[in-house]
């Protein structure tokens, strides 16, 4: 890719005014440097116990589900290291040679996730954001004129950042007037997002666990929610509480 182009790649992203536009640009960027798939992730950390992930990719739809799931990033050696570390990443098989790592390889191989680079970005206290390009090559540090490939992924991650930033990250609730969480509902959620089960809730409130487990169900109920996991994010879209 020519200085110029790049630039212009660059600018665009930086301007993206939608999600799918973001998209648009990080894909078209990736296929330029001859990479296949390509994701961005902003990472935003509400509590050391629920964290919110926002990802713009073009992964095959058959692999988007297990690419998204919160468990495969767990255990998966690219992920953990990008979360403990801003410097790039080269990465391939490799990587995977642990054999409690194998399946994961496997299972990833078939859609053409062999190798790439990765970077991440901790701008701030408990928002990250996460940039990797993919592809079937053994060895994707074996193309012509790598370095520049490389130098190139770093620059144009540092704008889609900022665009990713405004863009992918958590969107606000309106408020809902008829709406109405009683204190301790709002308290017993708090609690929950800090990792606590019930017993704990209830001793750190003094009150009985069943009392405890009430409030919870009553404020998943008012919000709409199947789990306390979505009952805290809704509470923090809609502005109830804040736990950072």
């Amino acid at each position: 890719m020519s200085a110029t182009a790049h630039e212009r790649r660059c600018l665009d992203v930086l301007h993206s005014a939608s999600v799918d536009e973001l998209r648009t640009h990080i894909v078209a960027f990736a296929r330029d440097l001859g990479f296949d798939t390509v994701a961005a992730m902003v990472v935003t950390d509400h509590s050391a116990w629920l964290t919110e992930f926002q990802t713009v990719t073009n992964a095959p739809a058959a692999y988007l589900s297990e690419f998204s799931d919160s468990g495969h990033a767990a255990i998966d050696p690219v992920s953990q290291y990008c979360k403990r570390s801003d410097a790039p990443l080269v990465w391939d098989r490799r990587n995977y040679a642990h054999p409690d790592l194998q399946a994961l390889w496997q299972r990833q191989e078939p859609f053409g996730y062999r190798s790439g680079l990765a970077v991440a970005m901790h701008p701030s206290r408990g928002r990250h954001f996460m940039f990797g390009v993919n592809c079937d090559k053994d060895r994707c540090d074996q193309m012509p004129r790598f370095k520049t490939v490389a130098e190139d992924f770093l620059s144009f991650a540092e704008h889609a950042q900022a665009a990713a930033f405004e863009l992918a990250r958590p969107s606000r609730l309106e408020p809902n007037n008829s709406l109405s969480l009683a204190s301790r509902e709002l308290e017993a959620i708090r609690w929950t997002m800090e990792g606590m089960n019930s017993w704990e809730v209830a001793d750190r409130m003094s009150i009985s666990e069943r009392h405890a487990t009430l409030l919870l169900r009553r404020a998943m109920q008012k919000l709409g929610c199947a789990t306390k996991y979505e009952c805290g994010l809704a509470a923090i879209r809609l502005g109830l509480i804040d736990c950072r």
